[in-house]
């Protein structure tokens, strides 16, 4: 009889109580992978917003200034970073602004040239505008790329892509999610 008593007496977790505590931490992973996930659209949408600023003042800069300007895009440090330049009377060029983009952490970077994607990652792009606003690619040595079209910049980040439209010929330039 005693020992009847003692099993009464011992509690364990009941089925509901059990499916209680799970669903709570269900919940919780969930929140946890939506606010990741905001953070990586938030970095994706912050360096794209970054890139196309840089190019629209490269552009404007391009129409009002008689020394060519050129903006750079490439991977240092862990991050995507941007740098304007402008040339003096004598053609040599010299860095106005270096600007932090965003994280280059579990970013993937590429400039489609000439339908060809080139990952910005493993070298770096330079680009400038004629006094007419037409998007040329410049070289390391500041030469004109001749017959090669930067048309998109995209940034990738798992299944979330932003992505920036280019018209060479305008300089034209449109910003979207992809």
């Amino acid at each position: 009889m005693k020992s009847m008593k003692n099993l009464k007496n011992k509690k364990g977790f009941t089925l509901i109580e059990i499916l209680v505590v799970l669903a709570l931490i269900g919940v919780s992973m969930g929140v946890v992978g939506i606010s990741s996930s905001s953070t990586a659209t938030n970095n994706l949408r912050k360096c794209t917003n970054a890139v196309n600023s840089m190019l629209a003042r490269c552009r404007v800069n391009s129409l009002y200034r008689a020394e060519p300007v050129f903006v750079e895009f490439a991977v240092s440090g862990g991050n995507i970073v941007g740098r304007y330049f402008e040339s003096d009377a004598d053609g040599n060029s010299r860095m106005i602004e270096e600007q932090i983009m965003g994280s280059a952490k579990n970013l993937e970077t590429i400039a489609i040239i000439d339908g060809e994607e080139i990952n910005i990652r493993n070298q770096f792009i330079r680009v400038s505008f004629t006094r007419r606003g037409m998007l040329y690619l410049i070289d390391g040595e500041g030469n004109e790329l001749e017959d090669a079209l930067l048309t998109q910049i995209r940034f990738t980040s798992g299944t979330i892509t932003y992505v920036i439209d280019i018209t060479p010929e305008t300089g034209s330039r449109r910003v979207r999610a992809g």
